[in-house]
Formats: structure tokens, C-alpha cells, sequence
């Protein structure tokens, strides 16, 4: 029987290009983009995590950082190549990046952990904090609630996708065990849920 990731993986799989479709405007994390760019300079290194068709890693490298992406999916990120993008990208897992001790400035993780099961966040904020330079900057997005569960649908597919929602006061703590420093962040309300953003920095210590 696949796990939830596995399942939520080829969930993905079978709706790449109706997600890819449906994504392409970031007016919902525009505001947020900007936010994250004032903390990464350009020239900066950035991991676009769970990156998906690649849009916001576009994004990042039109504003001259070096971004590039990381998703399980590979079709996902063959859909953003449907759609004239040219990122650098490579398939891998978030609890076992394929990147080097401090290799990046900025991890750009917008609604990407919100897959994984609550044990397994510990052990990606973990593998984030060990990629990022010293003062490096963190952006993450996790959907807002108690509890854990399916959605059936998605993108007009029966496709079933795991989520794990969060609160403040379950997830700041994990980003202080990670060795991060919470610099901003709230929760908002918005047509694709109630979400919770966190801006926070690697510790120099």
C-alpha cells in the first residue's frame, strides 16, 4: 500500500497540467515574493522547494537570483516546460535534499510542507537549516487547522492529496528546534484555504 507521500506524489502526477493551467497568475503570493526578495539580494542562491511547474522559480530568476527547483513530482515539473519555462529543476525529497552542507541563501518553500506528515517536518526543517548558509533566509507556507486528512478531488481530477495543517503555536517551535529565527509571518484567509506564512533566518551562531 503507497504511504501518503507516495500517494500524494502520483496525485500529483495525474494532475500536472491542470495544475500547471490553473497556477500560472501569483498575485496570491506576489505580496510575499517581494517580502523574500528584500531578504535575498540578487545574485543570491535560492531553492525553490517543491517547486512544482516552476513558475515562482521564474519568477526569483527574472529578478536576478540564481533560483532553482526541487519537487518529487518530475511530471510537475515538465508541465512548467509545457508553458515556455526554462528552470533549472531537479526531482528529489525534502527530508533528503541532494545539495551540499550551506550551498543556498534562500529556500523559497511556498505550500510545499504542507504534504508531509507531522513527524517528518522536523527532519525537513532540519535538512533546510543544513543547506542554508549561516543568516540565510527561510520562506514557508503550510495551510492553517487542527488535524490531518485527504482531499479527494483536485483540479477537476479524483486525485487524493494529503494535508497536514498547522497552528503557530505547533509549528514556530519546530522552526526554533531547526535552529531558525522567526522574523515575520501571519495567517490569511483566501478562496484556496486559511493559510499560515512564516519568514524566519538560519541562525549565525
Amino acid at each position: 500500500m503507497m504511504d501518503e507521500t507516495q500517494q500524494t506524489q502520483a496525485a500529483y502526477t495525474q494532475i500536472a497540467a491542470s495544475y500547471a493551467a490553473a497556477t500560472q497568475d501569483r498575485q496570491a503570493v506576489a505580496a510575499h515574493l517581494e517580502m523574500f526578495l528584500r531578504l535575498v539580494p540578487p545574485g543570491s542562491r535560492v531553492l525553490d522547494l517543491g517547486c512544482g511547474p516552476g513558475f515562482d522559480t521564474a519568477v526569483l530568476r527574472q529578478q536576478q537570483r540564481r533560483a532553482f527547483g526541487l519537487d518529487l513530482s518530475w511530471p510537475m515539473m515538465q508541465a512548467g516546460r509545457r508553458h515556455g519555462l526554462a528552470v533549472p529543476c531537479v526531482q528529489g525529497d525534502m527530508c533528503a535534499l541532494p545539495l551540499a552542507n550551506t550551498a543556498v541563501d534562500g529556500v523559497w518553500a511556498c505550500a510545499s510542507l504542507l504534504h508531509l506528515p507531522r513527524p517528518l517536518l522536523p527532519t525537513a526543517l532540519a535538512e533546510l537549516a543544513r543547506v542554508l548558509r549561516p543568516g540565510g533566509a527561510l520562506y514557508l507556507s503550510v495551510k492553517t487547522g487542527s488535524g490531518e486528512g485527504w482531499a479527494e478531488r483536485a483540479y477537476e481530477h479524483d486525485a487524493a492529496r494529503f494535508f497536514v495543517y498547522w497552528q503557530p503555536d505547533t509549528l514556530d517551535p519546530l522552526l526554533t528546534q531547526a535552529g531558525f529565527v522567526l522574523l515575520s509571518g501571519g495567517q490569511e484567509v483566501a478562496s484556496s484555504g486559511n493559510w499560515l506564512a512564516r519568514f524566519a533566518y538560519k541562525e549565525t551562531r
